[in-house]
């Protein structure tokens, strides 16, 4: 199509559709003093310099109000950045100027093309037809919607499809069909329809026989790839969009498509690529620019995505979808503040913008702010109560504050509004694992250089028979020698646990312990607690206990009691830092009662995924050194490094834990090395259903039973595992 100011032309290069018209336009008023920059803008357009064009569009108009041949470019350039409203407001400025302005003529038939008005695409190219009769795109794009309107100008199928109303358009689609089972426009939309409700082998079927019928139908087989990729086949749909490439290599939207699928699929280098072969024709603007933004911040080149994005915004600071976009890039970067900023001028430019609500609220979660992101989850709730994402958002705030029976209330309205929605079913499945019925049997033998050998095999199982309430019972016998001298332990105890809203967790168990000892053979045991919620970044409990001493034949033998009460408080200020302090009162009944105190300090980083670092301090003491078989130091401390890797290579897992310290026996004693180290290896079978194999050692006295020697040793090894049914 050229482009005509007086004597000037210009070949336009629209999305690599060329256009083949010669149509000429009166004179502007004032063309000495806008016409240089008009004809920059354009040899930039030409160019792909979208910021350069708009720029010099933008210079014209300003020196000359009645440049239509810059209206006309400037109109373009907003085409390409995909901002529709700004396209047509300045053609039709143009065309009640210049009625006949055909490439005016020509831009509002493409902007309503994109929008699905064929009523207005039919009646723009028909203008243009009548003014240039062999006008190429007029002619393509009449072909393409031939037969769409085969039952009137006033269809009501269309006018439900435009209007958004999908279950109605549907409805009479179907009608249209009865009538004209060849009518391609109504297949189309019935299979997009059927794709948008999860029936995806439905929408394959229609779509399907459409391109079977038409196989030059760029937009069916572009619809089929769409509803292959959704469907998860992102293979097909990839080999889909290669059949349209071969014949139209320059078509944009197939272009944006593969590069969509290979992104989806994890070939993010090869989704980069495909947008640099995209831009190249259609410089990064609208949703192809956006997407190659995406791209980026999925390979984690957060900075490059954050300048794409900025780019974009820069051209058109009202483009909400590069905003959204911006805020998610930082928050996968962690600059969690930032992020919740860009949130807040997208809800100010559009205050109904729940997708920004919806962004906000997760990253205010990501951040740790659990409580002002569950407000503005509510908030976005209560906005569309309708918005599955919003309601699987607030399940997971719930999740992270540890509000499991919320959490299932809110996914289960989330399910029931998107019962096809795999991200949403996932995390419901999760949460229902929390629920369900659970076993954990396992065997643990334990050795130690006092000569102690401890087998202990038990069995925990736990039930909930209301969401806030878990039901849990603990049962074990144990093999306990020292030396030649041996004794059996066995007990068991059921423990309740009660949560309150929002976040509250009440705690309470009673049980017994046996021995076949000569002392106290049948103790009583109890326990209770309190814990605050955990939505706050400080979160604290007190526990009361009292149970029997059974580690060692010697304990069994005595009988004694361990009975005390602990304060202990956990502090989260980031999602990589935690810090946790504790207190003790308690005191050991034996052959007398034994008085004794505690504390415990200790921090941990998380460096990545895979690693942490911490350090800790812990110390004890006893009133009085009884000879009673347990270790009772007028003063204990140690001081330990730790260092944690865990690995998950679903479905096995790894956990190395080694911890070096100093630590002190008795307060005059000497200082010390101490090691700590463990070693986890599980596999898992199924979701809830792991078998695992744990490895234990230690120099610690934190681990002794009776002497605290310098030299004292401790190794222990568990066969363990959890099967939920």
């Amino acid at each position: 199509m050229k482009l005509a100011s007086g004597t000037r032309t210009l070949v336009l290069n629209l999305l690599a559709v060329f256009l083949t018209t010669t149509p000429a336009w009166a004179q502007d008023t004032c063309p000495r003093a806008s016409g240089s920059d008009a004809e920059a803008g354009w040899a930039a357009y030409s160019a792909g310099d979208m910021a350069e064009a708009r720029t010099r569009f933008e210079a014209a108009i300003t020196r000359c109000p009645d440049d239509h041949y810059a209206r006309t470019g400037l109109g373009y350039v907003a085409l390409r950045d995909g901002t529709l409203a700004e396209a047509n407001t300045l053609w039709t400025e143009v065309v009640a100027a210049q009625p006949n302005n055909v490439d005016a003529l020509v831009g509002l038939g493409l902007a309503a093309w994109r929008t699905g008005d064929v009523d207005a695409v039919r009646e723009r190219f028909t203008r243009v037809l009548a003014l240039a009769p062999d006008h190429e795109t007029a002619q393509q794009y009449l072909a393409r919607i031939d037969g769409a309107t085969a039952t009137g100008p006033q269809d009501a199928a269309d006018e439900a499809w435009l209007s958004g109303d999908t279950d109605l358009a549907f409805d009479l689609y179907m009608q249209r069909l009865g009538e004209n089972p060849d009518d391609g426009v109504a297949t189309l939309r019935v299979g997009l329809v059927r794709a948008w409700t999860g029936d995806y082998d439905g929408a394959l079927e229609f779509l399907g026989g459409l391109v079977a019928r038409e196989p030059t139908n760029v937009d069916a087989r572009l619809a089929r790839a769409r509803v292959l990729a959704w469907s998860g086949n992102l293979g097909r749909a990839q080999r889909e969009v290669s059949v349209i490439l071969a014949a139209q290599p320059d078509n944009p939207e197939a272009l944006e498509a593969r590069a969509q699928f290979q992104a989806w699929s994890g070939d993010v280098e090869q989704a980069l690529a495909s947008y640099d072969v995209l831009t190249s024709i259609a410089p990064a603007g609208g949703s192809a620019g956006r997407g190659r933004a995406r791209a980026l911040a999925w390979a984690s080149q957060y900075e490059a995505s954050r300048a794409a994005y900025d780019s974009l915004l820069a051209r058109n600071p009202g483009d909400i979808d590069a905003r959204l976009g911006l805020a998610q890039t930082l928050a996968y970067a962690q600059q969690f503040d930032d992020a919740v900023a860009e949130y807040d001028r997208a809800i100010l430019l559009e205050p109904g913008e729940i997708r920004a609500v919806i962004g906000k609220a997760r990253t205010l979660g990501w951040s740790g702010r659990l409580i002002d992101g569950e407000a503005v989850a509510v908030a976005a709730v209560d906005m569309d109560r309708s918005n599955a994402e919003a309601w699987a958002v607030l399940g997971q705030l719930y999740l992270w504050e540890g509000r499991n029976a919320a959490a299932l209330e809110a996914l289960e309205t989330a399910a029931e509004l998107a019962p096809t929605n795999a991200q949403v079913l996932d995390q419901l499945r999760a949460v229902r694992l929390t629920f369900a019925p659970n076993a954990r049997p396992s065997v643990v033998y334990e050795s130690d250089s006092d000569d102690n050998r401890m087998v202990t095999t038990s069995l925990t199982g736990s039930w909930h028979p209301l969401p806030p309430l878990d039901v849990r019972g603990y049962g074990f016998y144990k093999d306990l020698e020292q030396g030649i001298f041996s004794r059996t332990a066995r007990g068991g105890t059921v423990t309740a646990r009660y949560q309150l809203e929002p976040g509250w967790l009440v705690t309470g168990g009673v049980g017994g312990v046996s021995n076949n000892g000569t002392r106290n053979t049948s103790l009583f045991e109890y326990r209770a607690g309190l814990r605050t919620p955990e939505r706050h970044s400080i979160v604290g409990s007190i526990d009361l206990s009292s149970v029997g001493l059974t580690e060692t034949a010697a304990l069994a033998e005595l009988g004694g009691r361990s009975t005390g009460v602990i304060v202990s408080a956990t502090w989260m200020p980031t999602g990589l830092l935690r810090l946790d302090g504790s207190v003790g009162l308690g005191k050991y009944a034996g052959t007398e009662d034994n008085g004794r105190r505690s504390a415990s300090l200790a921090g941990s980083y998380r460096l990545g995924r895979f690693f942490s670092v911490g350090t800790s301090l812990r110390s004890f003491s006893f009133e009085k050194n009884l000879n009673d078989g347990y270790f009772d130091p007028d003063f204990y401390g140690i001081a330990e490094l730790t260092g944690y890797w865990q690995y998950r290579p679903l479905p096995w897992s790894f956990l190395v834990e080694l911890a070096p310290g100093l630590q002190q026996v008795g307060s005059d004693g000497d200082i010390g090395t101490s090691l700590r180290s463990n070693t986890r290896v599980g596999y898992q079978f199924g979701p809830g259903r792991e078998i695992s194999l744990s490895f234990g050692y230690s120099s610690a006295g934190l681990v002794s039973f009776a002497t605290g020697d310098t030299d004292y040793r401790y190794l222990a090894f568990i066969l363990g595992s959890s099967w939920v049914f």
